[in-house]
Parts: structure tokens; C-alpha cells; sequence
């Protein structure tokens, strides 16, 4: 078996032979020697002569038995890419994304070469003294497993946290939380539009404790030192449901027990996309024309100039559909009008449960007839606002006539509840099911109902 005869050479060319294209709207990247493609030249104190004379022979390694055998990566798709003139073998991933897999005569002496690296992957320390530096397009990344050395160079990332699971953490490079994930990809090449450069840091969470639980949250570092915080909802009614705890201006955030005051340390603005939500603080404002050209205006925060429709500002008549249903008593209420916002099948329970919701004995149905229609699946995309009611006479038969939604997000329910002609003398108490349709309801929101007898 061939083996490596000189580690600081060949990992030399290692870093020469990967290639980085780039995306043709990126921003320019001047650098002294940047690795870009397969004869891309790279600054170093050894000579051209000194490399020709050195025997460097690496052994190739077949990547099918590597990522089955050792690392289990089969799952991605992938070109062979060999620089047999140079040694080692080369990969081409998804996305125009590289790797190159190095295997040294033992354990030994790939840990000495990874060692002869910068935390940062861009300068390496020969062992005869010389000093190379390096540059690249797309940030890279190192991996010492075993006797072997792997380097992936990637735009995105999109394949950093597999490695980081199969391989480890790195030895050198971008850093482990380094990840582009594909949603922030349009928001990226708006800022590069725009003139600006874009770093990333992704994690999985959120970081914030009030906040429900993300699939992973993606940081954008722009180079005004703004900014912009991306959050992963499982789908996009998670999302829809986070969107609508906000209040209007976003100083208020509504969780699942409580509703906290947030004070932000410049002016916040948030945004939806299907399962995205993102948050930008900003004093200046100086990204909002980018960001509302990916996501359109915000769902929260402190108004500011746009020229669309602003879905989340909308005020007047909302789509609305009711239930009413006589109730068997006053429940032990005192006081009427009386609402609550419901948001799930399991909150539709709990209220029933704790304000004993009872139908009334001569009318023909039930409560569970009544409210089957509200599953979980109905609650992904509407939310009821239930209405408590007392009438002066059993006669009356109040009706909704318009629901209403102001600014703040609040609502105003009309009900119709004229006197007949001729009435009764007994009190009457009623259910009224408000379905507020395609809209999610923020969980404090006030409801003021209006009676045609005022």
C-alpha cells in the first residue's frame, strides 16, 4: 500500500486543488490568493521546484466505503472529482458543495498535520518552517477522523451539521455553528442586491426562553452590523400561531401561561413567510427595504413606510361565520357580556370544564355535536371567540351582524338583539360561537360586544 512520504506538502495541495466556485451576484471577494477552482494559486514560502521533487502519494479513498462503511452518508448525492496529479481525491456534493478526503500512513501523522493548522483553517505551519496562507471563496471546515483528514468547502453550509453528527467537531475552519440553511437564501441575495455582505450562524432552538420551539434558528451578521434573526417552525401553522402572540407594536408576547412585556434595545420589526419568522432591530431601518422585498410588510413592531398592502394592519370586517345556542343557566356568572379567545381543541375542553357550559334541555343537540367541527386541523387556520350572553326575555334570539378588527387587534362583535313585538319576562342566557375565519387570534385580545340596544 502506497502511503503519504510528506504531510506539509500534501496537505498543501490539499488546499489547492479543492474548488470553490461562487454565485454570480455575490458581492466581489477581493483577496492576495483565493481558492476558486481546480488552478487556483495559493501564496507560499515553498518553491515550484521544491514541490515537483517530493515523491507525495496518497492513497485514494472510495468515498461509497467511507461514508457506508465508517460514516453511514449514503443518503447524499455526490460526483467523483480525482486530482490524481496532485493526490488525493475530490467530491462533489449537492449544490456545487466540495469535500476532499486525505488518508495518512497512520493516526499519528494526520493528527500532526491537522496541528499544523490555525484554528481558522487559513494558515498552516510547515514543518520545515515555511508559512502558507490561505483565502477562500466559501468558508471550509476540517475534520480528523482516524487517519484521515476531510475538508468540505460550502457557500451554505447545508451539510455542516451531518458532518459535525458523523465526524465530530472540527479541528479548523468556519466554526461548527456555522450554516446557510435554503430559507434564508432569498433574503441573502436581496442584502447582496443591495450592496451588503451577509455572515451566518445557525443553531438549533431559539435561545429565547419565552419563545415556543424552533427546528433551528439562523443569524445573519450583515456588513452594516445589523442583524437579523431567522426562526424554523415545524410548518407554517406553528408559525402563524408564534406570528399571532405579538401584539400589535410587539412589546407584548402571550405564551401558553402568561403574557410577558418585552423591551426591545432599538426599534423591532417581525415578519412571516410560510414557516419563517424573522426579527430585525434596528434604529436606522437601513435593511427594512431589503427585507420587506422577501417577506412584505411586518406582522408586529413599529410602523414604517411601504408602499403594499399591509395584511396584518387590516382594519374593519373580518370573515366571520357563528353558533348560537340557548344556555341551560347563567353558569354563575354576575356579570355579562362576557368572552374568551380559543385557540386549540384541548382549550374549547378546558373552557367547557372550568365555566360548566351547559345547553339547555330543549334544545335538540349537544355539545359535543356542536363543537366537532373544531379539530385541531380546523384550529390551524381559524380561532372562535365564545360570547356569554344575557337576555331580558326568553324571546329574544340574539344574532351576530358584524365582526370588526382595529389596529391593536382587538375586535368588536355587533349582535342583533331587538325585542319582539311581544316578549317574555324571563332571563335567558346564551352561547355564541364567533369562528374568526383564516385568521389566528392573539390570545389577549380584547372583545368588545355591541348590542343593537344601544
Amino acid at each position: 500500500m502506497k502511503k503519504l512520504l510528506s504531510i506539509a506538502l500534501a496537505l498543501t495541495m490539499l488546499l489547492s486543488l479543492t474548488a470553490c466556485g461562487s454565485r454570480e451576484d455575490e458581492p466581489e471577494v477581493t483577496t492576495e490568493s483565493t481558492v476558486a477552482s481546480q488552478d487556483s494559486e495559493v501564496t507560499t514560502s515553498a518553491t515550484e521546484e521544491e514541490i515537483e521533487t517530493e515523491n507525495i502519494i496518497v492513497e485514494k479513498v472510495d468515498i461509497v466505503a467511507v461514508f457506508e462503511g465508517v460514516y453511514s452518508y449514503t443518503e447524499r448525492n455526490f460526483d467523483t472529482k480525482s486530482y490524481e496529479s496532485n493526490g488525493g481525491t475530490g467530491y462533489t456534493l449537492e449544490n456545487d458543495q466540495y469535500v476532499d478526503i486525505y488518508e495518512y500512513d497512520s493516526e499519528e501523522a494526520a493528527a500532526q498535520a491537522a496541528s499544523q493548522f490555525d484554528a481558522g483553517g487559513t494558515t498552516f505551519y510547515g514543518s520545515d518552517d515555511s508559512i502558507t496562507e490561505y483565502e477562500y471563496v466559501y468558508p471550509v471546515h476540517f475534520w480528523l477522523n482516524g487517519s484521515n483528514i476531510i475538508f468540505y468547502c460550502s457557500e451554505t453550509g447545508e451539510f455542516l451539521q451531518d458532518f459535525n453528527a458523523l465526524l465530530g467537531t472540527e479541528f479548523a475552519g468556519s466554526g461548527s455553528d456555522y450554516f446557510r440553511p435554503t430559507y434564508v437564501n432569498e433574503l441573502v441575495y436581496a442584502l447582496w442586491d443591495a450592496g451588503y455582505n451577509v455572515d451566518y450562524k445557525y443553531s438549533s432552538g431559539t435561545g429565547q426562553d419565552y419563545l415556543k420551539e424552533t427546528v433551528s434558528t439562523c443569524m445573519l451578521l450583515v456588513s452594516n452590523d445589523e442583524v437579523i434573526y431567522l426562526w424554523e417552525y415545524a410548518n407554517e401553522y406553528e408559525a402563524i400561531d408564534e406570528a399571532s402572540r405579538y401584539s400589535a407594536n410587539a412589546s407584548f408576547y402571550s405564551g401558553e401561561s402568561s403574557t410577558i412585556a418585552i423591551d426591545y434595545a432599538s426599534p423591532v420589526h417581525f415578519f412571516i413567510l410560510d414557516n419563517i419568522i424573522v426579527q430585525y432591530c434596528s434604529s436606522s431601518g437601513e435593511l427594512l427595504d431589503a427585507i420587506s422585498s422577501v417577506y412584505g410588510y411586518q406582522f408586529a413592531g413599529v410602523d414604517y413606510d411601504y408602499d403594499g398592502e399591509k395584511p396584518w394592519y387590516v382594519t374593519g370586517t373580518v370573515d366571520y361565520d357563528y353558533y348560537t345556542v340557548p344556555a341551560a343557566d347563567d353558569g354563575g356568572l354576575s356579570v355579562f357580556p362576557q368572552y374568551v379567545v380559543i385557540r386549540s381543541q384541548s382549550q374549547l375542553e378546558d373552557v367547557r370544564e372550568s365555566l360548566n357550559l351547559t345547553i339547555a334541555d330543549n334544545v335538540d343537540t349537544t355539545w359535543g355535536l356542536l363543537t366537532a367541527k373544531y379539530t385541531d386541523d380546523w384550529f390551524n387556520e381559524n380561532d372562535l371567540i365564545l360570547l356569554l350572553l344575557e337576555e331580558p326575555s326568553g324571546s329574544i334570539n340574539p344574532y351576530v351582524t358584524d365582526v370588526t378588527r382595529d389596529e391593536d387587534r382587538n375586535y368588536t362583535i355587533s349582535i342583533n338583539d331587538d325585542y319582539p313585538e311581544v316578549a317574555t319576562a324571563d332571563m335567558a342566557y346564551w352561547y355564541v360561537l364567533v369562528e374568526i375565519d383564516g385568521i389566528k387570534v392573539n390570545p389577549n385580545a380584547r372583545v368588545e360586544v355591541v348590542s343593537s340596544r344601544e
